[in-house]
């Protein structure tokens, strides 16, 4: 079945729900404080017409989503479901764009068939909106793009194996959150969280769990704030905070991980999580650390033959690292 609904006026809600196989769906709402709602059961979803998962190193995320909006303080929900028992191999997609301020986007994915992958992405231009996205499969697939000031987005990936996801930010005091794997299960591995921020005052927090996951931030100007928690075997973080001051990375790893880190600027700082000053690397856990600049500070405690490489290049430059 397909289903389409156009509304061009303020204040209209859309409810669209579908019970079966090869479901379409597509609401298109104009003007302020819209609600559309797209509930897909069954073994094939698709709310998304035009586009596809990229990286977000390269923010193109274009063409028709499942749910557009243009407008102010809209919402916009999409939810997709498979069962247990269910045989599809081919992936669900929801996608969504919203124009406008302090809008709200939200998609949950549950598909529990073998291989069945799970394709979401959202692109919002504009201050104050909200990204939630949720999936729970094999391999997800999510893409956040936030052009705008003051929004947050979020990715959780739970289980699996081969997450992928991405979030680009551009403007200052947004934020970025992504969790995958599970505190409780220890097989989920191979994913890949990836954070793009341009912009002062962003932070950017990563949690992976399980093995041979990555990491992956690049952040650009001042202020900024880069979370890597990583617990598990053989996982690996990339954190690059360049030309810009005042930045800061909270590390926590263990089970033989590795981080690269370069900050480029003055007054940098590698620390640990909230109110720690002592960065954790253990478990035999490697760190490579390049601090470009003046006034640069580390601290680093590792365990179980882990190892550092430090450079520091600038003067008045602070490097403590413990080893036990």
């Amino acid at each position: 079945m397909v289903f389409a609904v156009v509304f061009a006026m303020a204040q209209n809600t859309a409810i669209v729900t579908e019970n079966g196989d090869a479901n379409t769906a597509y609401v298109n709402q104009q003007g302020v404080t819209n609600t559309a709602t797209i509930i897909q059961i069954g073994d094939k979803n698709g709310a998304a017409v035009a586009d596809h998962f990229a990286s977000s190193l390269y923010p193109v995320l274009t063409g028709t989503k499942g749910i557009t909006q243009d407008g102010e303080n809209n919402t916009g929900s999409i939810s997709q479901t498979n069962s247990f028992t269910g045989t599809v191999s081919a992936g669900a997609e929801a996608g969504m764009g919203q124009y406008g301020n302090d809008n709200t986007a939200t998609i949950t994915q549950t598909h529990n068939s073998a291989y069945m992958q799970e394709y979401a992405w959202v692109k919002q231009v504009g201050n104050g909106n909200t990204s939630l996205q949720n999936q729970a499969s094999l391999y997800g697939f999510s893409h956040v793009l936030q052009d705008g000031n003051a929004n947050q987005a979020e990715t959780r990936q739970l289980g699996g194996y081969g997450h992928k996801s991405n979030i680009w930010q551009d403007g200052n005091n947004n934020a970025a959150n992504q969790f995958q794997g599970s505190v409780t299960l220890s097989y989920t591995s191979g994913n890949l969280a990836e954070t793009t921020q341009f912009g002062e005052n962003n932070i950017s927090n990563q949690s992976q769990y399980g093995s041979n996951n990555v990491a992956k931030t690049i952040q650009e100007s001042d202020w900024n704030t880069a979370i890597i928690v990583q617990n598990g075997n053989g996982n690996g973080a990339e954190i690059l905070q360049k030309t810009g001051d005042y930045n800061v990375v909270n590390l926590t790893q263990d089970g033989g991980a590795q981080a690269d880190i370069i900050q480029d600027g003055d007054h940098n700082i590698l620390k640990g999580l909230d109110s720690d000053p002592m960065a954790t690397s253990l478990g035999g856990s490697i760190l490579d650390l390049d601090q470009i600049g003046s006034l640069n500070t580390l601290h680093l405690q590792q365990t179980n033959g882990a190892s550092a490489t430090v450079y520091q290049n600038g003067t008045s430059n602070v490097s403590t690292v413990i080893q036990n």
